[in-house]
């Protein structure tokens, strides 16, 4: 997963931060959105906290609306969240952020898109079982997303913390090693859960199937089935109304002596002739939506017809069927034998089975068809509302040439004719792109498709090797213990003692204690950035698949000195953010500049995007933004690209 660009946009504020592939930093003051910037890109991947607006007074006053533009196994999406309202929902497109005017996003629930992250990430989602709280009953809980982002996103409260990877919270301290084992794939599954998953996943796959049957249907009626024809013409229109607005621009400013003179009933008369056409326009949208609507209904219906014949069929052969007795002569007295039939009847359950089946078909054609009727009534009285519009709008007309007879305004003739001539292309143009959206929302649903069928081969795969080989389980720590104390040596930090990751908790030790039975606040930051580290070269053997591949990271300089002692810092400068007096601290700038260094080499091939108020010299050229307390910081109107345009 790689994060391209964040968005944050208000009625009149739009900000827009891009981040490189390798290592981005933002530094600057405190207080200035540093650190806001992490949790606005934690919030849109699904944090279940909404965004303290109250302490975030400029985000408040400026912005509604997040966007992040990520790219993940080749395919662009674009997330977006509100921060105000309906904040339970994420909308998803499946284009770069420039284009989602042109796409139909997917809205999901939060839970929904933590699943839609898993599937385009290849990981399988992972259920526990746990006791419901003040119970002995048992329930499912999932190990989702969320859980493998506590190893991407540390913030400054988790960072040289006992609180690393949310330790602190139980829920999410006691799903960290199910997310590590999902991240190794060190999971044994449990047959019966892949054959469901598989089920569950063909089923989707059948749904995307019968909607691409059900909009390709709809644009063959609209004779909109080339999408370049209608690319090239969307431009076509496009730059027609850009020269029809710019001879208007040149009537207006040539006659601009006159516009005092123009008459004020006139302009009421072309406000509400301007109205009914936008009002038009919407009912026209709305009755193409109903339109789409009723024919993937119609379809369905015919879906379950067909099965209704099948199962009618099934029933007149093994359940109604009589085969008549028969009789022969015998050879010997001449007598006739009654011969009675031994067909064995098919048993009572399998056609009960088989009339439920039915019944409940014959429901759903029922449900359907109440559904296409309410549709048609409302196209019934979108068409009302039309034609009363229309015959408004042909009086209104008519009352504006009769008054541009009189009116002393000579170009008002010719400027009422320019705007018919934009609205009619406008409406043609919008027509053009909602079937240019249908288009892409196929083309969506095709590379669906295609994920989904590689899913199916994977978790097929996945069912023919249920146990996990202990020889790879050993690899894979072995791998991790030597990158490890790599990373801690280079920190200055002995390897001879006992230091590894744990095979069971799946923590890093040093000197034969854990992460969280540590004090020192320099070295848990050490143990917990190595540690990190060492996930991130094992993903680059091959080990960590289900990692994303990213680390955000949140004020390094918290428990080590930043700066050499020949520099002779003023106590008073607010830029040095340095604690002499604590006995927590790594007073060693070597180590801090070596944390810059572990960083640039893994962004090589990894995306880490930090924050930090006064990184070293060595990493001046990845410094991307640089914030400044108060009026300059993430909220500056001096960059307000809404602004600009």
């Amino acid at each position: 997963m790689i994060i391209n660009k964040l968005v944050i946009q208000g009625v009149d504020y739009k900000r827009t931060l891009n981040f490189n592939k390798g290592l981005t930093i933002i530094s600057g003051d405190k207080t200035s959105g540093k650190s806001l910037v992490l949790s606005l890109i934690d919030y849109v991947l699904g944090k279940g906290a909404k965004i303290d607006l109250k302490v975030q007074k400029e985000l408040n006053a400026h912005c509604d609306n997040v966007f992040l533009e990520i790219n993940i196994n080749g395919t662009i999406f674009t997330f977006n969240r509100h921060l105000k309202t309906k904040t339970s929902n994420i909308k998803i497109y499946y284009c770069h952020y420039d284009a989602i005017e042109g796409y139909t996003p997917k809205t999901l629930s939060i839970d929904e898109t933590m699943k839609f992250l898993m599937n385009e990430l290849n990981i399988n989602e992972y259920k526990i079982i746990k006791h419901k709280n003040h119970s002995t009953q048992k329930t499912l809980e999932t190990v989702s997303f969320r859980d493998i982002f506590r190893y991407v996103y540390t913030n400054q409260h988790a960072l040289g913390t006992h609180d690393f990877l949310g330790n602190k919270t139980p829920f999410k301290k006691n799903k960290n090693p199910h997310a590590f084992k999902i991240m190794f794939n060190l999971v044994e599954q449990d047959a019966t859960a892949l054959k469901q998953e598989i089920v569950e996943t063909q089923n989707a796959l059948l749904e995307d199937q019968k909607m691409i049957f059900g909009l390709g249907a709809y644009l063959k009626d609209k004779n909109a089935e080339d999408f370049n024809y209608l690319s090239s013409r969307a431009k076509s229109i496009t730059k027609d109304i850009t020269k029809q607005k710019k001879s208007k621009e040149t009537i207006i400013k040539n006659n601009k002596s006159n516009n005092d003179n123009e008459n004020k009933m006139y302009i009421k008369l072309k406000k509400d002739l301007e109205g009914i056409a936008n009002a038009l326009s919407d009912f026209r949208n709305s009755r193409r939506k109903l339109e789409v609507s009723i024919k993937s209904k119609q379809i369905l219906i015919e879906e379950y017809q067909a099965e209704i014949i099948e199962i009618n069929a099934t029933l007149e052969v093994n359940y109604k069927l009589i085969i008549p007795e028969q009789s022969l002569e015998c050879p010997l007295c001449s007598s006739l034998v009654n011969l009675e039939s031994e067909r064995k009847q098919p048993e009572q359950n399998a056609e009960k089975t088989l009339l439920k089946i039915r019944k409940d078909l014959e429901s759903k054609i029922k449900i359907v068809t109440n559904l296409i009727d309410k549709d048609m009534q409302q196209i019934q009285e979108i068409d009302y509302n039309m034609n009363r519009l229309t015959q408004k709008e042909s009086i209104l007309k008519n009352a504006i040439a009769e008054f541009a007879k009189d009116t002393d305004v000579p170009f008002l003739s010719e400027l009422n004719s320019i705007n018919i001539l934009i609205n009619q292309m406008t409406k043609e143009l919008e027509t053009i792109k909602e079937s240019m959206r249908i288009h892409r929302k196929i083309d969506e649903k095709h590379k669906n498709i295609e994920k989904l069928t590689a899913k199916i081969e994977r978790l097929e795969g996945e069912l023919k090797k249920l146990n996990v080989n202990e020889d790879i389980k050993k690899d894979i720590f072995d791998y991790l213990d030597k990158e490890y104390k790599k990373f801690m040596k280079r920190f200055k930090y002995s390897t001879k003692n006992d230091i590894f990751i744990h095979r069971d908790s799946f923590i890093p030790y040093y000197d034969g204690s854990g992460v969280y039975s540590h004090e020192s606040g320099g070295l848990l930051e050490c143990m917990q950035l190595s540690y990190l580290a060492a996930i991130l070269k094992s993903k680059e053997k091959g080990y960590a698949e289900g990692h994303p591949g990213l680390l955000l990271l949140d004020s390094l300089s918290k428990y080590v000195g930043t700066l050499r002692v020949d520099l002779n810092p003023s106590d008073n400068d607010p830029q040095l953010d340095i604690d002499n007096n604590s006995e927590e601290r790594i007073n060693d700038p070597e180590v801090y500049d070596e944390f810059y260094k572990i960083l640039i080499e893994l962004s090589s091939s990894h995306q880490i995007i930090l924050v930090e108020n006064t990184p070293p010299q060595i990493s001046k050229d990845y410094v991307k933004y640089t914030f400044l307390f108060g009026e300059k910081g993430l909220i500056n109107l001096e960059v307000n690209e809404f602004a600009d345009q």
